[in-house]
């Protein structure tokens, strides 16, 4: 075994090896936390993180006021198993109203906010951020600058490409583009590699957004297997590569929205030279990146990138503030294509923002922010996660993610989640429906919760859509 992992990594490959031998069959108890502690001389901390991960790859779940178990696997039911087929055929993208909707929610202040992706207001640095732009502001500076090009401040690329560098890659402050949010940064991508009719190859299920973004651009998608515990199947991409004119790939490799998967990083690099090798760019968005619940920080597939054809994108919408828009891009050997899209459509990004935010990077309080925000996202996925199994119709299953805020939920068979955001909009609580992640509109059976949204208040509000949804499937019966 690798002693170069940590060591939480070390003890689950130990325990999962045991499942595989039958040591602990499906369905039965593996040791409890304080038990596994006492008998391998670990920490409570370290096992805790090891039965995570394995939660993560579906190999053993939580069973509320009783422990962890092995997984059962019936007929390949489990959400680890692939959702959909290996080889899928290319599709027009269409979106409907339903995405829109979701948008609009958001901003709705009487509603239960469980289908958005945005992060908890209470765990942003706003105060800080207020006082730095108040700062900025009556200085002037920026208003009437003519010396800031279309790929944004010097201070704030700066401070990307250091931290960059501190997960992998080697990015200078000149390969990088500053955008109006991830969203802005990956339609900039996909409009310097790909022109109209042009077929991508999409994670399945994927971020409704990027179907929007796809839509508007006229391309069509392809849609990629992807597991919640190593992500997008590379045997299925390989086939499509093979079979399809695949001219770009769209891949969150950490923490998939909506499944909350983590790509591992022999998958990352083994993902990299395959594209390298067909001469395909591969798009990558990292907007989670930062939210990881492990020890360290997941690598990314730019790291792997030696012919400059990873477009990696992210933005601080997820951790600093979604109202700024401040997004980022390194588009690798892609650089005049994506910059000259940005003066063409953009001109640039709103300075002070950029200024704002660079000038907060550089304060040093960014990474006791960072743990602060892990810890209490780990803790409302967790609770969350309990009380979806407690409050959801038996047969309910849920994938837990290793970091961000989202949960992946599928619903027990018979149950229709457009049908179940209808009531529960009645009820004024929202909910994401699984089939508007699929251009496909497939996984009728799922729906996207997120975590960020989970507080005491909201507690009420989760158990009252669990009555929902068995009131829904009793009527169904």
């Amino acid at each position: 075994m690798d002693k170069k992992l940590p060591l939480y990594e070390r003890f689950a490959l130990e325990l999962e090896a045991q499942i595989k031998a039958g040591t602990f069959p499906e369905g039965g108890r593996i040791p409890a936390l304080r038990e596994s502690s006492i008998q391998h001389s670990l920490s409570l901390s370290t096992v805790l993180q090891a039965y995570r991960l394995l939660e993560t790859r579906g190999i053993i779940e939580a069973r509320p006021q009783s422990g962890y178990y092995v997984k059962y696997r019936p007929s390949g039911r489990s959400l680890q198993a692939d959702p959909a087929p290996a080889r899928e055929d290319p599709t027009q993208v269409s979106t409907d109203e339903l995405s829109m909707q979701l948008f609009r929610d958001t901003h709705d202040p009487d509603f239960a906010k469980f289908g958005a992706a945005s992060p908890d207001p209470e765990l942003l640095p706003m105060a800080k951020l207020d006082r730095i732009l108040i700062q900025l502001a009556k200085q002037g500076r920026f208003a009437l600058d003519s010396s800031f090009y279309p790929e944004g401040c010097e201070e704030l690329r700066v401070q990307v490409a250091q931290r960059a560098f501190g997960y992998g890659c080697s990015i200078r402050p000149d390969d990088l583009v500053i955008t109006a949010g991830c969203s802005e940064a990956i339609a900039l991508c996909l409009q310097a590699v790909c022109r109209p009719g042009d077929l991508v190859a999409i994670e399945s299920p994927t971020y409704f957004g990027i179907l929007l973004e796809m839509e508007a651009l006229h391309l069509k998608a392809l849609e990629i297997p992807t597991s919640p515990g190593t992500g997008m199947s590379l045997d299925a991409l390989a086939f499509a590569l093979e079979n399809h004119p695949v001219r770009a790939v769209v891949a969150m490799t950490n923490f998939n929205n909506p499944l909350g998967s983590c790509m591992p990083d022999e998958a990352k690099r083994e993902l990299v030279e395959m594209l390298e090798r067909k001469g395909v760019p591969l798009i990558e968005n990292d907007i989670y990146g930062e939210l990881y619940f492990g020890d360290r920080r997941p690598s990314v597939a730019k790291a792997q990138d030696r012919s400059g054809s990873v477009l990696l994108c992210s933005s601080f919408s997820k951790d600093i503030s979604p109202g700024y828009r401040i997004g980022w891009v390194a588009p690798g050997r892609f650089f005049q294509d994506v910059n000259k899209l940005k003066l063409a459509f953009a001109n640039g990004t709103s300075v002070l923002p950029q200024l704002t935010i660079a000038s907060y990077l550089e304060s040093g309080g960014y990474d006791l922010h960072l743990r602060k925000i892990r810890r209490a996202y780990a803790q409302k996925v967790a609770r969350m996660s309990r009380a979806i199994m407690e409050s959801f119709p038996e047969g309910t299953r849920i994938a837990e993610p290793g970091g961000g805020y989202v949960i992946w939920v599928r619903l027990p068979a018979g149950l229709d989640s457009l049908l179940l955001y209808r009531e529960a909009v009645k009820s004024l609580i929202t909910i994401a429906p699984g089939h508007i992640f699929s251009p496909t509109h497939k996984y009728r059976d799922c729906i996207r919760l997120s975590a960020a949204a989970w507080s005491e208040k909201t507690e009420k509000d989760l158990a009252r859509l669990g009555r929902i949804a068995k009131g829904l499937l009793g009527a169904g019966s």
